[in-house]
């Protein structure tokens, strides 16, 4: 009966439990993790050796001698068209511009405070740089972004530090290489450090941020996103290596210059033609000249010669180009799979009839890339914002995907305002729910609060909504194609 009482209470005053409310994170009051690109943990006095891979040079197939997977996956992704391509596409496709960034108490209701504090962070982090004047570990949103993507594809995880300064303020997201981090266990749970030649940092701090991508429970550590495309990839290299040396014995046309050895003998000197071994050294001399003007001449060079020297062509005889063609076609089906990417990305080309759900399936592995980095940055702000006395939590967004132009997406976007209008009208959302929404920030000071007034007019929004996605649309427009099968031109009003 006490519990029936409590429910009943709580249903009828629409009042939350009451949690004992999470302490705030002790963080370190300086930067804890190491560069990536260290080999050790103290700093070396000499200039970085610069990584130059001389990939003219070097066969892709080298690469099956790295160390481990992550190091055969990284060259291979570095030297292998196919994958830096792929690697590439994805990057550009799974990180968009806009982005939103909200703070919320633990209630889940929007904090404007600790929204504008956590703008004011993210800023610091990425734009400010250093306090001191000097060149700071701060870099922009979309350089970090394409670090931490290419650590999520490469590796299957990707990991950052909130480095604070001497005032415990954040001054920076520190991005750490997983290839650096060892775990070990503690309690029920995991305890992180970054193995540097023999010297390791701890890093059991709150401060410290880790994400990884289909990561199997039975497993510590993530696998490569793209470790399937190993195999494929080095195929792949192998194969044309061998075809660009069948194609010059077996394909491409070659010169043939041939001798008529009785004329030769009719024009030795008889002292020679009497001695079989002059005679001998006699012929190889001619071949042998005979041959460097051939293989010394250019392609616009003429031949004049003698009429004991004939030049004719040879075909290579039978051709291959239909096998090669079906073992490259299966090789790329293979190479796209493993890459997680579409063919025509990779200049495969792409069948027509599949094409529209081929790209809804390449956009949903490209989201992976804008899911995690979510994830990521949002658990990262959560403690800047805790660590500045914040008792809440942030979200960071990512716009969504969508491989549209802005211009076709403008009727679907005015749609979405209307909702957004028609749901604060109503009073649904708060007026700075509607403003991150429709602008990405916090309502001006001169904004008079419309939730819940009734100001906004279905009808009237409908016919400008309609007008507006005539105006803009064209004959060849799939917005038009669209529109007119079936999506709705105007939102749904009060029913009469």
């Amino acid at each position: 009966m006490g519990l029936l009482n409590t429910f009943t209470t709580f249903v009828s005053g629409w009042s939350a439990a009451t949690l004992t409310p999470p302490p705030l994170p002790k963080a370190p009051n300086k930067p804890v993790s190491i560069p990536g690109y260290r080999t050790q943990a103290a700093p070396q006095l000499s200039a970085i050796r610069r990584v130059v891979r001389d990939l003219a040079n070097t066969s892709r197939l080298a690469a099956r001698n790295g160390r481990d997977q992550f190091a055969v996956t990284r060259e291979l992704a570095e030297a292998s068209p196919d994958l830096s391509s792929a690697v590439s596409m994805l990057l550009r496709t799974g990180i968009p511009e806009g982005y939103r960034l909200v703070a919320k108490d633990l209630d889940g209701q929007i904090d404007p405070n600790g929204t504008a504090l956590a703008h004011e962070l993210l800023r610091r982090l990425t734009y400010l740089g250093a306090a001191d004047g000097s060149f700071g570990a701060q870099v922009t949103l979309q350089t970090l972004s394409e670090s931490l993507g290419k650590e999520l594809l490469y590796y299957g995880a990707a990991a950052v530090e909130v480095a604070l300064d001497k005032a415990r303020i954040p001054a920076s997201l520190n991005p750490i290489s997983v290839t650096k981090l060892v775990a070990y266990d503690e309690d029920n749970s995991v305890r992180w450090a970054q193995k540097l030649g023999s010297a390791e940092v701890d890093l059991d701090i709150p401060t410290f941020i880790y994400v990884s991508v289909d990561q199997l429970l039975t497993d510590a550590y993530s696998s490569g996103f793209l470790q399937a495309s190993t195999q494929p990839a080095l195929a792949d290299a192998e194969f044309t290596d061998d075809m660009r040396r069948v194609l010059k014995r077996a394909v491409h046309p070659r010169l043939l210059a041939s001798i008529d050895a009785e004329l030769i003998k009719k024009s030795t000197p008889p002292e020679i033609l009497n001695d079989p071994d002059k005679f001998t050294a006699y012929q190889k001399a001619i071949l042998a000249e005979v041959e460097t003007m051939v293989n010394a001449a250019s392609p616009e060079d003429a031949f004049v010669s003698f009429d004991a020297v004939t030049y004719s062509f040879v075909d290579g005889g039978h051709d291959p180009s239909a096998v090669m063609e079906k073992i490259q076609s299966v090789l790329n089906g293979k190479l796209a799979a493993g890459a997680k990417t579409l063919p025509v990305v990779l200049g495969h080309g792409g069948s027509s009839n599949s094409s529209s759900t081929e790209s809804l399936l390449y956009l949903k592995t490209a989201d992976m890339l804008r899911r995690k980095l979510n994830e990521l940055y949002s658990r990262a702000l959560t403690v800047a914002l805790r660590i500045s006395g914040v008792d809440g939590y942030c979200e960071f967004r990512y716009d969504d995907l969508d491989l549209r132009p802005k211009s076709e997406l403008a009727a679907f976007r005015s749609m979405e305002t209307s909702n957004t209008l028609q749901l604060l009208s109503l009073g649904f959302i708060s007026d700075e729910e509607a403003a991150i929404a429709l602008t990405g920030h916090l309502p001006p000071p001169t904004f008079k609060p419309l939730s819940g007034t009734g100001f906004f007019s279905s009808n009237a929004a409908g016919s400008q909504i309609a007008n507006t996605s005539g105006s803009q649309g064209s004959n060849t427009s799939a917005m038009d194609r669209t529109l007119k099968t079936g999506t709705p031109t105007q939102p749904k009003g009060p029913a009469k």
